[in-house]
């Protein structure tokens, strides 16, 4: 089996072995996916999605620090697409990274956010498996970041 590699041909680095979402995560995944054309339509209320994942996130860092860094950039990713700074992300990928980051905010998901320590392990696995589904646009994504300075 070949290395993964970019649209560039560089070699990307593989991530650890993560829970793949369930079949009820997957389907809350694809409703929330469809809710995310709405936001996709108007970025104002992107920008305010993001606000309010940002804002819970930061409340349950704890939780959340194997996909924290994932969860990060995808927020910046979604942030620079709002602010129209950075306009190379496809639709299909935002639609994927608007679905969990919609799913991550709501608190009724598969496993209820209120449960303790079980309450984002679905929201993780969610993050993990769209990362991994779009990786080589968030690949792209932190290289024009670093291009930046």
């Amino acid at each position: 089996m070949g290395k993964k590699r970019d649209r560039n041909g560089k070699e990307r680095k593989g991530r650890g072995k993560q829970r793949a979402p369930t079949a009820k995560e997957r389907k809350q995944l694809e409703k929330d996916r469809k809710m995310a054309t709405g936001f996709l339509r108007d970025r104002e209320k992107t920008g305010q999605l993001i606000e309010a994942a940002m804002q819970k996130a930061d409340r349950n860092r704890g939780v959340l620090e194997k996909v924290w860094n994932d969860l990060m950039t995808l927020f910046r990713l979604v942030r620079a697409w709002v602010t129209r700074e950075y306009t190379e992300v496809p639709w299909k990928t935002l639609l994927w990274i608007l679905g969990a980051i919609v799913y991550f905010v709501n608190p009724f998901d598969v496993i209820p956010d209120f449960i303790p320590v079980f309450g984002y392990v679905d929201d993780a696995a969610v993050i993990a498996f769209v990362i991994n589904s779009v990786r080589n646009d968030v690949e792209d994504f932190k290289d024009w970041e670093q291009s930046k300075g």
